[in-house]
């Protein structure tokens, strides 16, 4: 189920391998045997939802652009509107789509791409623009904490316990630290959170996360100020704010609205 908020909360969306247009085949791309799509009749907040399941997709009051985001595996910032397409991609809509047979959810999205480059005449490219980013960096101090992994099993982050101040205890198995930008990343931060720390070895170690009060403020301010230093101070990395190459996916056309259904 994918939300539609101001942020989209860390490893959700992630049914697909990464940004490309669709998987490189001789066949045609997948499609849904069915698909209506709706105008949503009342928008209200813009809270919407994006539900796969057992090759069917329903989606309530989803604007265009959030469509696009989750289609691709994309972040909102990383979805690029220009300024004469931006009240296409703000349309909400209500869509009900169903596969020949029951596929896997990360075949849905895919799916769901089709629907968007068929309905709505969708085009785009792909490139790399220098955005403000929060920036995981050795600090002088590294490596804090850092053990040789126990084995060679996958990569795993598990939450060990919350203690009775709040404090919760991560550990990560042979990670590599930048594990630690995938944690730290928090609703509401105006920027991403990612790591060019350069550190490619992977390592066992552990991270306590600072407790947070709803009533002391928003989580994004508490990120910044209680748990950035935590990082610095348990594992030898620093975050600092400044600009970083990413990815995003520029529309370049968008139909304001869908072909009949």
């Amino acid at each position: 189920m994918f939300p539609i908020r101001p942020w989209l909360p860390l490893l959700t969306l992630a049914l697909l391998a990464g940004p490309a247009a669709f998987p490189q085949s001789d066949s045609p791309p997948p499609a849904f045997e069915v698909a209506a799509i709706r105008p949503t009749k009342d928008a209200g907040d813009g809270s919407g939802v994006i539900q796969p399941s057992h090759g069917l997709l329903t989606a309530r009051n989803v604007s265009v652009a959030f469509c696009i985001q989750a289609a691709w595996n994309l972040k909102g910032y990383q979805v690029i509107v220009p300024p004469i397409l931006k009240s296409a991609a703000e349309q909400h809509y209500d869509i009900d789509a169903k596969a020949e047979s029951a596929v896997p959810n990360g075949q849905l999205m895919l799916m769901l791409r089709t629907l968007l480059t068929d309905r709505f005449h969708l085009s785009f490219h792909f490139e790399k623009r220098d955005l403000p980013v929060f920036a995981l960096v050795v600090d002088k101090n590294w490596p804090k904490g850092m053990k040789e992994p126990a084995s060679a099993a996958a990569s795993e982050m598990t939450l060990d316990s919350t203690d009775s101040q709040g404090w919760k205890h991560w550990s990560f198995h042979n990670s590599t630290p930048g594990a630690l930008a995938g944690l730290i990343s928090a609703p509401g931060l105006d920027r991403p959170v990612v790591d060019i720390t350069g550190v490619k070895d992977t390592f066992d170690f552990k991270f306590v996360e600072p407790p947070w009060n709803r009533a002391d403020g928003p989580l994004a301010d508490h990120v910044v100020a209680d748990v950035f230093p935590e990082v610095q101070r348990q594992m030898g990395l620093r975050v600092q704010a400044q600009t970083a190459p990413i990815d995003v996916l520029v529309v370049d056309r968008l139909d304001k609205a869908p072909a009949e259904n």
